[in-house]
Parts: C-alpha cells; structure tokens; sequence
C-alpha cells in the first residue's frame, strides 16, 4: 500500500526583524510542530501571503507589524483567514483585541514555550466572556489579585482565607481556563477587562 505523506501545516511568521522570526522558528521546532513555514514582515506581505497560502492554519504575529489602528488590521487579518488561530505577540495587551491568544515580550523561556504549546496544542477556547461566567466570585476575586503581582500569602491576607483555599482556587481557575502561567493569567484578566494594565504591580 502506497504511503501517503500527511499535509503538513501551514504556519504564517509575521515580524519586522529578522532575528524575531527566526526565534519564533525555534519555539516551534522545540514544542515538536514541523509545519510547512512562510514569514512576512510587514503588514500588507502578510495579507498577500493569507491570500496566496489557501488553507493556512496558524499566524503567528509580532505586534511590530500592525498599523494603527491595531484591532481592526487584526480584525481583517481574521477575516482574510477566518478557520486560523491568532497568535499575537507584543508589550502590552492592547484595547479591544479581537485575538484570543497573546503573549507578552516579558515571558521567561518555559511561560513562553508554554503559551506556544497551548496555541498550537489545545483547542480554540469558546466565547472569553462564557469562560468568565464560569468562575466564581471568589475565583475571580483570586484571579484578580494573582493577574495584579500578589503572592499566595498575600490573596489569603487580603480576602481573609487560608493559603490552602487560594492554591485551591488557582487550581481550579488553571483547570477553567486552560491557562497555565501567571503572565497568561494577567493577560487574560487585563483582555476580559477584569483588571486594567496600571494595575499590575511594577
């Protein structure tokens, strides 16, 4: 029986910098993706390459190469390649993103190959704001203090609970969410509007 290679999956790399993309190549190879690769580096080469590249799966994106306004040249990126995942990668979560996944330039070396493991390994998440009704209010409460910088004794201190109770509650908004790091858990709190970026602690 004729063996017939699997299509591999085609993954858009988008960053001015040489150097970005080449370190964007690396994160993918270590999680273990061999994908079919294309790398654009500004906004209108990566619209043209959606257009060329039929089926592509995954866009991986640095910021860098948005125009202003960013959300709504993200928005139409997303409606070029409606069935793609969203990877943004910048500085600081920006208003009204319409992108579900987004990494900060601050995650150390294990938060970052973690985010790329959760974008390219777990499904789509559904509708951000039926994830939110999902936790409780206490959750939210601890999910808040965690996104803004305090430390476990520092939750229980501040909502009167033991130390026990809080790590319970982490574990329980991790298993929610699907969010394993406290920079993705800052992001995701700051994009559902739980928390503003000025108040995560220097």
């Amino acid at each position: 029986m004729e063996y017939i290679e699997p299509k591999k999956i085609k993954v858009i790399i988008a960053a001015r910098q040489f150097l970005y993309r080449l370190g964007i190549k690396t994160i993918i190879s270590v999680i273990g993706v061999e994908p079919e690769l294309f790398e654009t580096s500004n906004y209108e080469s990566t619209k043209k390459c959606i257009l060329k590249n039929p089926g592509v799966g995954y866009i991986v994106l640095n910021e860098d190469v948005l125009p202003a306004p960013k959300n709504s040249h993200l928005s139409e990126l997303g409606n070029l390649c409606p069935d793609c995942k969203l990877l943004v990668i910048g500085n600081d979560p920006f208003e009204d993103c319409p992108c579900a996944n987004y990494a900060l330039n601050i995650e150390n070396q294990k938060e970052m190959v973690e985010r790329f493991q959760e974008f390219f390994f777990e499904p789509e998440k559904s509708n951000d704001d039926d994830t939110v009704a999902q936790l409780s209010e206490r959750e939210i409460d601890v999910l808040k203090a965690v996104a803004t910088g305090y430390a476990n004794k520092e939750i229980a201190d501040k909502l009167f609970i033991s130390i026990n109770t809080v790590i319970t509650h982490r574990k329980n908004i991790t298993d929610k969410l699907g969010v394993k790091t406290i920079a993705g858990l800052t992001v995701y709190a700051i994009m559902n509007n739980l928390i503003s970026p000025e108040d995560v602690k220097g």
